[in-house]
């Protein structure tokens, strides 16, 4: 099983992303240095050594090492029944496409399928006017740090309280450092790990996620009943710029979103936008 090295080559080197070191990867592609948009793993046998190349990329890594936000395994057999289970569990997370036995044409066509699934999230940070959408994307990406690019959504919102002890210190809402990581979901997409801490407590409550490490940001108003969800694109990748931008679109289409708190499945703020503003 030979992946066909030129044809991805003349493919994504035309489309703007260019050719990267990345360990655990036999080809790796991206707009930016460290930071993969496609690697690629082929395994001439039955998957087992493309599955532990995989898992060392995806668990074994250091959290600040980038991962790939598509990886395209290619196996010559079909992949033994645990190991393929263990890769579908990882595949709710990331965006991984195995292909087996692939035919003539069938690898690039997912490529291409992917690159153009990505251009359409991230839509926001494309030139309208640009011929080639991934070109004008990878300029993007390639000017975040010096341009520090922040996208911005102002909504009004009715805002159903639900857990709100939770951020009590000695039976009083106060303003306080301690942050409650929330998980947030609008239908299926869903952030984790959420940062929200009341900042405020007069007039009325003001939650906020701000952090100068963190490149989503959440601010609640519970006085003007508006939800500000920011992206400082500066501090952060191609993964989690996507993630914001499916979370977001997802949210104009559900306009609902649910504040919950994993460790005790309670919901702390159902926020439903109010369509007439």
């Amino acid at each position: 099983m030979v992946l066909p090295s030129d044809e991805i080559h003349a493919y994504l080197t035309l489309n703007g992303l260019e050719l990267i070191p990345f360990q655990g990867a036999d080809l790796a592609y991206g707009y930016r240095e460290n930071e993969p948009v496609f690697a690629f793993i082929q395994d001439g046998g039955d998957g087992s050594l493309a599955f532990h190349k995989t898992m060392g990329l995806y668990w074994a890594t250091a959290e600040y090492i980038s991962k790939p936000w598509c990886l395209i395994m290619v196996t010559a057999l079909p992949m033994m029944p645990h190991n393929r289970q263990m890769l579908d569990n990882l595949g709710a997370q990331y965006n991984i496409q195995l292909l087996k036995a692939p035919s003539d044409g069938a690898i690039i066509e997912v490529v291409t399928e992917q690159l153009n699934h990505l251009t359409s999230i991230m839509h926001r940070y494309i030139d309208p006017n640009a011929s080639n959408p991934s070109v004008s994307l990878g300029d993007s990406i390639r000017a975040w740090k010096t341009e520090k690019l922040a996208l911005e959504d102002l909504t009004p919102v009715e805002v159903e309280r639900g857990n709100l002890p939770i951020y009590e210190e000695n039976g009083r809402m106060v303003p306080n450092r301690t942050t409650v990581p929330l998980t947030i979901t609008s239908g299926e997409a869903e952030i984790e790990g959420v940062l929200l801490r009341l900042v405020q407590s007069e007039p009325h409550l003001v939650f906020f996620t701000e952090h100068r490490n963190l490149p989503s940001v959440f601010r609640l108003d519970l006085g003007d009943k508006t939800l500000t969800m920011r992206f400082e694109a500066d501090k952060g990748n191609i993964i989690e710029a996507t993630s914001f931008e499916s979370f977001v679109t997802t949210f104009k289409v559900k306009h609902l979103i649910t504040f919950r708190d994993p460790i005790s499945d309670q919901k702390v703020f159902n926020l439903r936008a109010r369509r007439n503003g």
